[in-house]
C-alpha cells in the first residue's frame, strides 16, 4: 500500500465515515446529544483509518519503515479534518450571527432592533452556557460559586492554546 496514491484518499473517506456516523447517531439516538454524536463520528473514522492500516501491515501490504509515516501522515490528515468539521458543526448551532440569520429568515416580517436584543439578552445568553455546561458536568456549582466539573474541554482548550503558540507564536487574547 505504499507505492498505492489511494493512500491520499484515506483521511477523507475516513472523515466521510465521521460524518455519517455522526449524521445517523445523532438523528437515530436523540438522546445521544450532539457533543457525543460528533465523538462517535470521530472514533468511528479513526478506528476505520487505524483498522485499515493495521491490516495492511499485518498482511505485510505496507513496510514498517513506511508504516509509521504513512500512519502518522494521514492521522494528523485525518484529525484535521475532524477538527474542522467540528468547527463547522459548532458555527452553525452556536455562532450568535447565524442564529440571528436564520430567525430573520424565519421571520416573515422581520425583527426590530428590540426584538434581536431581547432574544439575545447578554444575562440570558450566559445563564443558558452556564446551565449546559452545568448539565454536561463541565462546570460545578459548590457553596455558591462555580467551578471545573469534568475537565475534557479545559483540556481541549489548553491544547488550543499550546498548538496557536507553537503555530502562530503567540497566546489567545485573555478576556
Amino acid at each position: 500500500m505504499s507505492n498505492n496514491y489511494l493512500n491520499v484518499f484515506i483521511p477523507v473517506i475516513s472523515l466521510a465515515i465521521n460524518v455519517v456516523t455522526q449524521v445517523v447517531s445523532f438523528k437515530v439516538y436523540s438522546k445521544l446529544g450532539l457533543l457525543n454524536s460528533i465523538f462517535l463520528g470521530f472514533f468511528a473514522g479513526f478506528i476505520f483509518l487505524g483498522s485499515l492500516f493495521i491490516s495492511d501491515f499485518m498482511t505485510e501490504l505496507i513496510l514498517l519503515k513506511y508504516f509509521c509515516g504513512i500512519f502518522s501522515v494521514n492521522l494528523i490528515t485525518y484529525i484535521c479534518f475532524a477538527y474542522c468539521y467540528f468547527h463547522f458543526i459548532n458555527l452553525g448551532e452556536t455562532a450568535r450571527r447565524i442564529r440571528i440569520l436564520r430567525e430573520l429568515k424565519e421571520s416573515p416580517i422581520g425583527l426590530s432592533m428590540d426584538e434581536i436584543l431581547m432574544r439575545y439578552n447578554a444575562k440570558d445568553i450566559v445563564k443558558l452556557r452556564i446551565a449546559r455546561l452545568l448539565r454536561n458536568g463541565q462546570i460545578m456549582f459548590k457553596n455558591g460559586k462555580y467551578y471545573i466539573g469534568n475537565s475534557t474541554v479545559l483540556i481541549m482548550a489548553r491544547l488550543l492554546e499550546v498548538l496557536k503558540l507553537i503555530l502562530l507564536g503567540r497566546k489567545s487574547c485573555a478576556y
